[in-house]
């Protein structure tokens, strides 16, 4: 066993290989046997016509005898056709049927002298793409100006508010009455348009009545704490995402999702409650679908229950949890919560990480732009130009996202990251090194193309001049 691991593919072209060096091996023996019988018969030819005193010219025999050879050479390869590859492959696996490896084709000198061509390609990529005095000029001021960007961009989205709680005081009570009017209207407005096409029926229940989910009564029975005026954070009806999939199918079912995914049946008589009742998700899943097949209004009529739920909590003074972290990161999903950051708080720095990120591209556009305009050469060569262009924006991105963290990690304050910097620095970092690598692969490949057309000229050279006269 090799150090090298193969494909099936690659195993079947070693194969090939193999069998045809075996085959040119055994045609060089025959023809060397071949080559020494006719030198033989020619010496007897000689000295036949010598002892006959009619002597031939040396050099008029040896052209006749070369002619003749040549001119079987040459209907041997008019005859010779190259078969099918997967008629070769079987060809070969009949002939070899064990399986075969480069070292069982390759001696110690080929592999040597294949690693020092493939050192002499990577070396000529590396000196056709390392930057010049322009490039590091540019690359330099790319840097500066990036780098500036990451150490000023948090001092102004701070500005605008980056990382901050809301003030719940210039938030509304969850039972504001503009908030429960803005609800029944449209309530109202689905029902005035559903209803002339569709008879009353379970889904005026699903679009009024209060959703399963915004009681906490009966929690402690199941041993759940749901923390009163928390119990946001603590049902997934409740989550911005989860609360489209959970939250409709418990509006469905009469039911209520915990964030352990805990699923507990909710009673509305004698009130709202939350019975000991266990539903796991597969049930919860099938019930809702089988709802959902009972009228083509029930599911609309939940969905439209779920997003008004959403958008009436969404501005109330307890807001709406972060979005699935409660799921997986309990302990910091509250601690974010308790301190009044919750889901429009995220929406807003999110939007600044964007405005943050999208400066930091239209700069490396402006640098791609500006690195273009240097280009002379043929088009032929224009990604090796473009590779110089990615190293320059791959270096100046990390320098500068570098210089981010750094800056945050020596003020102890996380809010100095720009991350809108380090998420570019992150796809450069994916994208340019990917590209420099499939640039780099091509033209490896190129370079070994040319030399193996060079090789595929010297044999049909060769075989031109065998088939020719002499």
């Amino acid at each position: 066993m090799g150090k090298y691991t193969y494909t099936d593919d690659e195993y079947d072209r070693n194969k090939v290989l193999k069998y045809n060096q075996n085959l040119s091996a055994q045609l060089s023996h025959e023809v060397q046997s071949t080559r020494s019988m006719l030198d033989h018969d020619i010496a007897d030819a000689e000295a036949l016509l010598r002892s006959l005193g009619k002597p031939l010219p040396k050099k008029e025999m040896h052209k006749t005898a070369t002619a003749a050879d040549a001119a079987r050479r040459k209907t041997l390869l008019e005859e010779t056709s190259l078969p099918a590859w997967k008629d070769l492959v079987a060809e070969a696996n009949h002939a070899i049927p064990e399986k075969v490896e480069l070292e069982d084709v390759l001696t110690a000198q080929e592999f040597q002298s294949a690693y020092q061509h493939l050192d002499e390609i990577e070396t000529a990529f590396d000196k056709e793409t390392s930057l010049n005095p322009t490039d590091r000029k540019l690359l330099a001021v790319a840097t500066g100006l990036l780098t500036i960007k990451a150490l000023i961009t948090p001092v102004v989205l701070n500005k605008l508010g980056y990382g901050s709680s809301f003030d719940p005081s210039k938030r509304m009570k969850h039972n504001d009455p503009s908030i429960q009017q803005a609800h029944r209207n449209a309530n109202d407005a689905f029902k005035n348009s559903a209803s002339p096409y569709h008879e009353n029926g379970y889904w005026m229940n699903l679009l009024y009545q209060t959703v399963p989910f915004d009681t906490t009564v009966g929690s402690p029975a199941i041993g759940y704490n749901m923390e009163g005026g928390y119990h946001r954070l603590h049902t997934l009806g409740h989550d911005p995402l989860l609360g489209w999939v959970f939250g409709t199918a418990n509006i469905l079912t009469d039911t209520v999702t915990f964030d352990t995914l805990a699923t507990y049946r909710v009673a509305r008589k004698p009130k709202l409650m939350i019975t000991p009742q266990a539903v796991t998700l597969p049930e919860l899943f099938l019930e809702s679908f089988d709802v959902i097949r009972a009228d083509s209004l029930n599911l609309p009529a939940a969905l439209f229950a779920e997003a008004q739920h959403l958008k009436s909590d969404e501005y109330t003074k307890a807001g709406l949890p972060i979005p699935v972290l409660s799921t997986f990161s309990p302990e910091l999903a509250g601690k974010l919560y308790k301190s009044q950051y919750d889901q429009l708080c995220l929406m807003r720095d999110i939007k600044l990480v964007g405005m943050s990120a999208a400066i930091s591209l239209f700069f490396n556009m402006v640098f791609a732009f500006v690195h273009g305009l240097f280009y002379t050469g043929t088009k032929a060569n224009r990604n090796l130009h473009e590779v110089k262009t990615r190293k320059i924006l791959l270096i100046a991105n990390a320098i500068a996202g570098g210089s981010s963290v750094l800056h945050a990690y020596l003020l102890k304050n996380p809010k100095k990251l720009d991350l809108g910097q380090l998420l570019v620095t992150a796809s450069r970092l994916f994208s340019d090194l990917r590209f420099i690598a499939k640039i780099k692969e091509e033209y490896i490949a190129k370079e070994q193309d040319q030399a193996l057309l060079q090789s595929l000229n010297d044999l049909n050279r060769l075989a031109s001049e065998l088939g020719g006269d002499a």
